[in-house]
């Protein structure tokens, strides 16, 4: 049970009652070049996870390899690109593919692959079941100006937690697994460890405000820096401009934090000493995520289930460390 920012839900209520009610979007813009070897295709999923989406575009395509910028939910209607490497031959006949959960929305030819990463938002529209819009609107509008902790969400961890305790059993046993799993496994390690640091700064009020010595993020994450001038760094996280960031542990790298801010990160992390230490043998690279997020454009609209939210957010956020904020769903 991660703390809450702003007091806990205020109602009960019901986030995807139906796929549809989940809808994602990725924003990614390119300026396709109509000529090279990959093929470009802007899809539309329902019921699919993003791995298995690319299995049936590969499949169709008989393409070498298949690419895509992030992971979107399987239990929602989600929107995004993948890029796949023809050596050479013609587009294949996008307008020909067929999957009940799985539309081709637009196809480009391209000269480069698409790479993890590319993009740096994702647009959301959620409907919230058996809730008002009045119930929550002065939360949201807390929300919108001040943000929420930037929890990795319960899809990291599978049901349960049941992605975590996997993780720890392969971190100890040492098996070997395909390189999506390793891949997974690391991710999930290395969430829950950021997840114990942010919780911890959320207790003491602190999530939103900046420690001495610590680290910060512009406001998609993409740059970490210090700030030498304390009341500097005060005024820019107040406004919103950066955030105060944590840890995703790996090997040591150039990103440490000093003073308070470790003292706090060395108090939390205490006992995963070990799975730090396995984490940097593993290679994994250092890195900081910020600890806040304050989403693009949130609105609420009231709908017949009750109602809407829009808002945009950096990748690798999650909506629903935005809606937990709000109601228990």
């Amino acid at each position: 049970m991660l703390p809450y920012a702003w007091g806990g839900p205020l109602a009960t209520g019901q986030l995807r009652a139906k796929p549809e009610h989940f809808q994602v979007t990725e924003l990614l813009e390119v300026d396709f070049s109509a000529a090279g070897e990959f093929d470009w295709v802007y899809v539309e999923k329902n019921g699919l996870s993003t791995p298995e989406a690319a299995e049936l575009l590969q499949q169709f395509s008989v393409a070498k390899d298949i690419s895509y910028s992030g992971l979107k939910d399987k239990d929602a209607v989600t929107r995004q690109w993948f890029s796949l490497h023809m050596l050479g031959q013609a587009s294949a006949d996008w307008q020909n593919f067929n999957h009940s959960g799985l539309r081709v929305l637009d196809s480009q030819r391209h000269q480069r692959k698409l790479r993890r990463g590319t993009h740096r938002y994702n647009q959301f529209t959620l409907v919230l079941s058996g809730v008002s819009a009045d119930e929550l609107s002065e939360r949201v509008q807390c929300v919108a100006e001040q943000g929420f902790p930037n929890y990795f969400g319960e899809q990291r961890f599978g049901h349960g937690g049941n992605n975590l305790d996997q993780a720890r059993r392969w971190l100890s046993g040492g098996r070997k697994v395909s390189r999506f799993k390793r891949g997974l496994w690391l991710s999930v390690l290395r969430s829950h460890l950021f997840n114990c640091v942010l919780a911890e700064r959320v207790q003491q009020a602190n999530w939103n405000q900046p420690l001495p010595g610590d680290l910060f993020c512009l406001g998609d994450g993409n740059s970490v820096f210090q700030e030498a001038d304390d009341e500097l760094a005060a005024a820019r996280v107040n406004a919103g401009e950066i955030h105060p960031s944590g840890p995703l542990p790996g090997s040591v790298g150039r990103i440490w934090v000093e003073s308070a801010a470790l003292e706090l990160e060395r108090e939390v992390l205490a006992t995963e000493q070990d799975t730090i230490a396995a984490l940097a043998a593993r290679r994994v690279d250092a890195a900081r995520r910020p600890l806040r997020v304050i989403p693009k454009a949130l609105t609420i609209t009231g709908v017949a289930e009750g109602c809407q939210l829009e808002f945009s957010l950096p990748k690798g956020c999650f909506a629903t460390a935005l809606v937990r904020e709000l109601i228990d769903y």
